[in-house]
């Protein structure tokens, strides 16, 4: 049993981390919690009760402290040598399910709240599954330099695609802001907790919208015509500029309603934009 989250320390959870002399696999971006702060700061952001999906169970130490504010907790893990230690640390917690498997590609179960100390190489993929599955509020411990783009405005240089189609979607806020030695090990950047709260979508056709930013911002600083004329063509930038869009206009400095119209005005010509996916 861990200490109460308001007495636990920082020496209490890496006595227990490295207690198991974990060899960690790099390519699974392996770094856990040992800062009760940023435990705390996740755990206030969860409404009492709630179901909550977890991704990244680690060797379950924050699903132990979900688990004594949510009805239930459902935990996915992909290395099954953390499992194996996790269900040492949950034992005889009955309102914790642990699944061993890789999060961006099981099903998920569904939940009121989701909750990650992502694994950076997975941070982009998993914010566009949260998405993709309408998932009601998510919590990420996530890079800070992501954290930026996700709240980014049009002209800014953390500005694209992954912005634009989280905001569509979701409003989003850091929480706070931690230091490396937050996490054990610790990484070489700074993290930031987000909530992502849904909201209505801006546009009704994702894959469209997915599509359209995705040929637009590999052009971030050309201006809307050039892009258009390079993948679509001449009636595409004629269509758009119909819709009140104003064509000359730099790709980055395009706002989400601005993106909206050019999606919705290059649905006729959505062949050629799938096709350059």
């Amino acid at each position: 049993m861990l200490p109460d989250i308001d007495a636990v320390t920082r020496d209490d959870l890496i006595r227990l981390i490295t207690r198991y002399r974990l060899r960690l696999i790099k390519r699974l971006s392996q770094h856990f919690v040992v800062d009760p702060t940023v435990i705390r700061d996740i755990i206030n952001h969860v409404p009492s009760g709630s179901k909550v999906l977890e991704v990244g169970t680690g060797i379950g130490v924050l699903t132990y402290y979900l688990a004594k504010v949510a009805s239930q907790v459902v935990t996915i893990e992909i290395d099954g040598r953390l499992m194996r230690i996790a269900e040492q640390v949950l034992r005889g917690l009955d309102n914790v399910s642990l699944v061993q498997g890789d999060a961006l590609r099981i099903p998920w179960p569904s939940a009121d709240v989701l909750v990650s100390n992502v694994p950076y190489s997975i941070t982009s993929p998993l914010i566009i599954r949260i998405i993709r599955e309408g998932v009601p509020r998510a919590l990420l411990t996530i890079q800070r330099e992501v954290a930026n783009r996700l709240i980014s405005e049009p002209g800014n240089d953390d500005y694209g695609r992954l912005s634009i189609i989280t905001q569509c979607n979701y409003s989003v806020s850091v929480l706070n802001t931690y230091a490396p030695d937050s996490f054990y090990p610790s990484p070489e950047v700074y993290s930031s907790l987000v909530v992502m709260i849904r909201k209505e979508p801006c546009y009704s056709d994702m894959k469209i919208l997915e599509s359209t930013t995705n040929i637009l911002f590999r052009h971030r600083n050309k201006v809307l015509r050039w892009v258009l004329n390079k993948y679509i063509g001449p009636d595409a930038v004629n269509a758009v500029a119909n819709a009140g869009v104003n064509v000359n206009t730099r790709v980055r400095q395009l706002g989400i309603n601005e993106l909206v119209k050019v999606a919705d005005s290059l649905k006729p010509f959505i062949n050629s934009i799938v096709n350059h996916d």
